[in-house]
């Protein structure tokens, strides 16, 4: 997978700030916001996704953990807010992010003012046609396209193709069954096991995860902490068994790691996370949980760690 903890919040704010340079006319498909499943279907075949529900992440207080992040004095995000008035934290509902290749999509749902979205596009030098704007990235020859889909739901990709928006008003096979939690991430094994940017301590995890065929991860919130869970969808029982005694082997290997260097799990850091998974098997899907403390959460969306 193309993302790590630290990078998915760059991916979120993507979606707030780059509204700014992607405005376009209303694009009206639908006055009816799509479920889940059916944006879902939006991304590319085979896609890597993950999920943000800002709207539950407000009300259980995640989301005002993410002052740490200091989103506001990012110079284009804060002439964005001040020309349209849109802040995440308060008009951003949530954010399905695919990862396709080398290619991101977006597909984010909230409150937009889109009169004043496409005054800032002119504004910052965007061009726009038959519905679908588009603006250089950051990154050299790589484009961001913006259309909005359907009536509170904006959709938008970052390719060398700059036309790649477009993609989103098809729908593909996607095997990827959405869990019901405030933040998940998802995709095919493989692509679990080839990530290269993953933490530090977490890549043997992925590694076996990538015998898996279809692999989600979701964070489920409570009021003292939260807790992840896994869902792991393999070929065959006998691969099914070999996932859940790999993640078993990975978790005690951390545990006798501490024990010789004689620390303590400590729950605040990835010590206390790893070491702390149980996992079961139920034919071919294996599943595992690991509790989550607060204060974890707080450094980890305050991106000390």
């Amino acid at each position: 997978m193309r993302f790590r903890w630290q990078n998915w919040m760059a991916a979120f704010i993507l979606v707030a700030a780059c509204v700014g340079v992607g405005g376009g006319v209303v694009w009206y498909r639908s006055r009816l916001l799509p479920t889940l499943a059916e944006r879902m279907e939006r991304l590319p075949a085979g896609a890597s996704a993950l999920y943000l529900d800002l709207a539950s992440m407000r009300q259980t207080g995640l989301l005002a953990l993410l002052s740490g992040q200091n989103v506001t004095e990012d110079p284009d995000y804060t002439a964005f807010v001040a020309s349209t008035g849109f802040d995440y934290r308060a008009d951003l509902d949530s954010a399905l992010i695919g990862w396709a290749g080398a290619d991101v999509y977006i597909l984010a749902t909230g409150r937009f003012d889109w009169k004043a979205i496409q005054a800032h596009t002119v504004r910052s030098g965007g061009r726009c046609w038959n519905g679908v704007c588009r603006m250089r990235a950051s990154t050299p020859s790589r484009m961001v396209s913006f259309a909005p889909l359907t009536n509170g739901m904006i959709g938008m990709a970052v390719s060398t193709d700059e036309w790649a928006v477009v993609k989103l008003q098809n729908k593909a096979p996607n095997r990827l069954a959405a869990p019901d939690a405030v933040v998940w991430a998802g995709g095919l094994g493989r692509n679990w096991r080839e990530s290269e940017s993953l933490p530090a301590g977490t890549r043997l995890f992925a590694k076996a995860l990538g015998e898996a065929e279809v692999v989600t991860l979701g964070l489920h919130a409570g009021t003292a902490g939260a807790e992840v869970r896994l869902r792991a969808e393999c070929a065959n029982e006998s691969a099914a068994g070999g996932v859940e005694s790999q993640l078993r082997g990975v978790t005690e290997v951390f545990r006798k790691y501490l024990e010789n260097v004689q620390q303590r799990p400590n729950p605040e850091d990835l010590s206390g996370i790893l070491t702390s998974g149980t996992f079961a098997r139920e034919g071919t899907v294996v599943t595992g949980r690991w509790p989550v403390q607060r204060p974890f959460l707080e450094k980890l969306l305050s991106g000390q760690l």
